[in-house]
């Protein structure tokens, strides 16, 4: 199949045959593999989708489902892909819903072995195949996986993926963890600067000045350094039951459990900080402020609405002793942060503005044009003006003996009705055209109108729900050193 000239995304994902290898290197190695077979090929990539989520479930993948919402959109003409296995390796579910994207939108599904085309039947039926089999030899490795998982339970060495500053590791056949200096020695600096009074974003500022790099991220955060010192597995511990996932709907969540419910047994992998450091760094941490963690609840009107405008990350709120909540963006020195009491008072405030706005667009007798209607008006038009000029050629042509009398009647019959159609088409995409924008004007200020007569009798997940459904995402920026007032939104509605 010739794929020259062809719009393709890249989606790269790790394959749990690759776990002694980390996210960044397989994806590394597969991104060269696919660019260099696109090359070949004359494939133009336009957009790549590298997955460092892990999880079998489509929903716990979030690029794939960006994918999908842009395979669906025929934004593409392929995919590249390693492999099948890649798309998908769940349910039959999400194996069917991966298939009918790409078949219903005509994308190509294209890996360097072959080229799959969905609308052709013997291409489906081997896809169909290809993803059976695949999904079978999921289910075996995972039955060996729980076989091999209850053992070493009762042994108490199991691990699943190492965690910073471990590798994974064998005690005869028993699976454990080794100590990795090269990561190890920045777990020891974390603990060392907290313990001597350092806080979480100065400690990650000052590993990752260091050249410290997490598994799945760029650099270290608040978030991931707090983590790591809040793990027992750096004492020699093995913790289980630290979080649970549950489903909402088609909405996958991972809730934290409190640690009065984590189970800790001893293991047999190394210590790489002492007890005794341990101790304090707990006792330090047990004094200072910790944000909650999520537990399936909404516990912020803004929850999941703000942006950074600088790098693109959700902003999260921190609640202080003294000082009240604000919302900050937690990558060190991107943004400055901003009381969160002011951030919804001016986001209520944009949607009043907003409001006021579209009500004096109602007001005025002439609406503006709808662009994709104004299109299809005047393709209308130029239909109808082709149909004129064929009808008045009709007299030249019988005048000329073209045609007969009987011939001419029967194309001029044909000439009118085309024409009554085509100025009843007109009509109809003239009345839309005037009437399109106001509709939706008038949609969107109900909606906002709703928004700021409920929120204030709402709860807080009530009141987040209320946003959500008016509000597609807040962006912000504040600069630093700059009054508590002075940031700016950029308000995006639905």
């Amino acid at each position: 199949m010739d794929l020259n000239g062809m719009a393709a995304a890249v989606y790269l994902r790790k394959s749990r045959a690759e776990d002694g290898l980390s996210v960044e290197e397989v994806l590394s190695r597969h991104r060269e593999a696919l660019e260099r077979y696109a090359a070949e090929q004359g494939i133009c990539i336009v957009e790549t989708y590298p997955e460092v989520a892990s999880g079998e479930s489509l929903y716990a993948r979030p690029k794939m489902l960006k994918l999908l919402e842009d395979v669906e959109a025929g934004k593409f003409d392929c995919v590249l892909c390693m492999d099948m296995d890649r798309l998908s390796r769940g349910s039959m579910r999400d194996q069917g819903m991966v298939l009918d994207a790409f078949k219903a939108s005509g994308t190509l599904i294209v890996t360097p072995e072959k080229v799959y085309d969905l609308t052709d039947e013997a291409d489906e039926e081997y896809a169909e195949l290809k993803t059976f089999m695949s999904r079978r030899e999921y289910k075996i490795i995972n039955k060996r996986l729980r076989r091999g998982l209850q053992q070493s339970i009762a042994d108490g060495c199991y691990v699943a993926n190492a965690p910073y500053g471990y590798r994974r590791a064998f005690v005869g056949r028993k699976p454990t963890l080794e100590i990795y200096e090269p990561e190890a020695k920045f777990v020891r600096m974390m603990f060392e600067l907290y313990a001597a009074g350092y806080g979480c974003v100065s400690v990650a500022r000052q590993v990752n000045a260091l050249g410290a790099r997490p598994h799945r991220t760029r650099e270290f955060s608040r978030n991931s350094v707090k983590k790591i010192l809040d793990n027992p597995v750096y004492i020699g511990k093995v913790v289980w039951n630290q979080k649970s996932h549950i489903r909402k709907g088609v909405k996958h969540v991972t809730v934290y459990n409190p640690k009065e419910k984590w189970l800790i047994v001893d293991a047999l992998h190394p210590a790489i900080v002492s007890r005794e450091l341990w101790d304090k760094v707990q006792s330090i941490a047990g004094g200072r402020y910790s944000p909650s963690k999520n537990d399936g609840t909404v516990k912020s009107p803004l929850a999941g609405l703000l942006l950074c405008e600088n790098c693109g990350g959700h902003m999260q709120r921190l609640t202080f002793a003294k000082g009240g909540s604000y919302l900050i963006c937690m990558r060190p020195g991107c943004c400055a942060s901003a009381k969160y009491e002011l951030l919804e008072e001016r986001i209520l405030g944009t949607l009043a503005e907003m409001l006021r706005g579209m009500t004096l667009n109602l007001s005025r007798t002439e609406p503006e044009a709808n662009t994709a209607l104004e299109i299809a008006l005047e393709s209308v038009r130029a239909e109808l003006a082709a149909a004129e000029q064929a009808k008045a050629r009709l007299y030249d042509l019988v005048e000329a003996g073209a045609y007969s009398v009987e011939e001419f009647r029967g194309r001029m019959h044909h000439a009118k009705a085309r024409i009554t159609e085509l100025e009843r088409r007109e009509t109809e995409a003239r009345r839309a055209l005037e009437h399109a924008e106001h509709r939706d004007v008038a949609r969107r200020a109900a909606a906002i109108q709703t928004v700021l007569e409920e929120y204030p009798s709402q709860d807080i997940p009530g009141k987040n729900a209320l946003l959500k459904s008016v509000i597609s995402c807040i962006w912000y920026t504040k600069a630093k050193k700059t009054k508590p007032a002075d940031f700016h939104l950029r308000v995006l509605l639905k």
